[in-house]
């Protein structure tokens, strides 16, 4: 895979503003993956010019089945551009398996995503972006043309990385079960850094410096997160609601994960490729020392740590391979003097009371 990735980077800094890729099929040397009944959706463009609309439809499906001679697509049902990005995802409700939410805090939202969809008991992706991400994605002389591929590959890694889920795992996708609540909760808070940091490692390559913004983000939400459990704790311990108290702390922690997964992936990349961009990689060494040098800077190296099993997965055999996440994730959690377990098959969150000073 690492092999193919590297030829997929040459590839694209050759591209052609004319025929992207297109022009390189010495470079390949796979046969595209891509389902033959894909089709791409274009959902309203700026201007209403038909002819405009539908050359980017057809080099936009064209790149997709070049890009499928690196990753395997071949689970990729269609890919679904709208210029109302709710809208967009919206229209492909009533398949989806769950219905997404996009991201949406005080640090950004999402405006890309690859969801899954039903075929009888296969599940395939559909892929949503907003009309004005990728639109520069041909236009060579646009300073937004690398940001619009970096997003467009970024979630076809994610589409792969669901194929691979779903179609190795022993016993089918379904067999794919946590041990016990614990570990159901638990996942969910870690699995965004692993999905993350696979999908922005594996497409850097097409916009490297586009990952210190994710450093930056990183660090705002490391600095905020102390704040925004202790809030939490104090609340509980007026209403007493554990279900409202954890609900808060798993979606905090979670977007923690998250943001984690964005800038450790995208800085391993950059690093893995010190000699093509030293300069860049200093800036990136230089962000991580500052981070670990946060109250909380020992997430770092323990999530990077963490996450290697997953993302070095040819197939996949048994859910344990979070545990290195969850182990993280309990570390966390223990720092704010909670601690979970299992009760009665339900899950357990222990946060004993013994000062003010605990809050």
């Amino acid at each position: 895979m690492e092999v193919k990735l590297r030829k997929l980077n040459k590839v694209f800094r050759r591209m052609d503003t004319e025929l992207p890729i297109m022009e390189n099929k010495d470079a390949l040397d796979s046969t595209p993956t891509l389902n033959p009944q894909f089709t791409v959706t274009i959902r309203g463009w700026e201007d209403d010019k038909d002819e405009e609309v539908r050359d980017f439809g057809q080099r936009l499906c064209q790149l997709t089945r070049e890009i499928s001679n690196f990753i395997d697509l071949s689970r990729l049902d269609r890919i679904v551009i709208g210029s109302d990005y709710h809208e967009a995802l919206a229209s492909v409700n009533g398949e989806q398996a769950p219905v997404p939410t996009p991201t949406a805090n005080e640090y950004g939202n999402g405006f890309a995503m690859a969801t899954n969809i039903f075929r009888g008991d296969e599940v395939w992706s559909v892929v949503v972006i907003w009309t004005p991400l990728v639109r520069a994605i041909f236009d060579h002389e646009d300073p937004n043309q690398p940001l619009a591929l970096h997003t467009f590959v970024h979630e076809l890694i994610h589409v792969d990385d669901t194929r691979l889920f779903t179609t190795t795992y022993p016993g089918g996708w379904r067999a794919a079960k946590p041990r016990d609540a614990r570990d159901a909760a638990l996942q969910t808070i870690v699995h965004p850094c692993q999905a993350e940091y696979s999908a922005q490692r594996r497409s850097a390559f097409a916009a490297p410096e586009q990952g210190l913004m994710h450093m930056s983000m990183l660090k705002e939400v490391m600095s905020d997160v102390d704040e925004q459990v202790r809030k939490e704790r104090l609340a509980y311990r007026l209403h007493g609601d554990v279900a409202s108290l954890w609900k808060v702390v798993s979606e905090r922690l979670g977007f923690l994960f998250q943001a984690l997964g964005y800038a450790l992936g995208h800085a391993d990349w950059v690093l893995e490729n010190r000699d093509d961009h030293p300069e860049l990689a200093s800036k990136f060494d230089a962000e991580i020392e500052a981070l670990r040098e946060m109250s909380k800077g020992w997430l770092i190296d323990a999530s990077r740590e963490a996450v290697q099993p997953l993302f070095n997965l040819t197939e996949w055999t048994n859910m344990g391979v979070y545990d290195p996440l969850i182990a993280v994730a309990e570390r966390l959690l223990n720092e704010y003097r909670m601690s979970t377990s299992v009760r009665e098959d339900g899950l357990y969150i222990d946060m004993p009371y013994t000062g003010i000073h605990d809050l």
